[in-house]
């Protein structure tokens, strides 16, 4: 299992890839939502406070009222799709990762997935 250490590693290495994609900053510049991302097996909570389509902060815990909400069945789960090695949406589509939140950010979220690891 993936502890919180793992994920904030991964996530904030997905961070410094997302910010520093420049196509991600062109197509995602008004993008500017705080995204919650939890597990169903942990305790694992993290904020994303991304404006202007730039990760401004990666934190342990749930801060603010969320734009979106993404529950991954498992920690290893999250860490895999931060790290690259789990394209989230086939499990989005199941129902096994739920989401909250506006279906236009679902699908930026998705993008910004996309572009980071095309061969996913």
């Amino acid at each position: 299992m993936s502890s919180i250490q793992d994920c904030l590693k991964s996530a904030n290495d997905f961070k410094d890839k997302m910010n520093g994609n420049k196509k991600i900053g062109q197509l995602l510049k008004r993008w500017s939502p705080l995204i919650h991302f939890d597990t169903n097996d942990s305790d694992v909570k993290i904020t994303f406070d991304i404006t202007g389509g730039q990760v401004n902060s990666v934190n342990e815990g749930h801060i603010g009222n969320p734009d979106l909400a993404v529950t991954f069945p498992t920690t290893a789960d999250l860490n895999d799709m931060f790290c690259g090695r789990l394209d989230p949406t086939p499990k989005y589509l199941s129902g096994d990762i739920l989401v909250k939140g506006h279906q236009a950010d679902v699908i930026k979220l998705d993008a910004i997935t996309m572009i980071i690891w095309p061969e996913n």
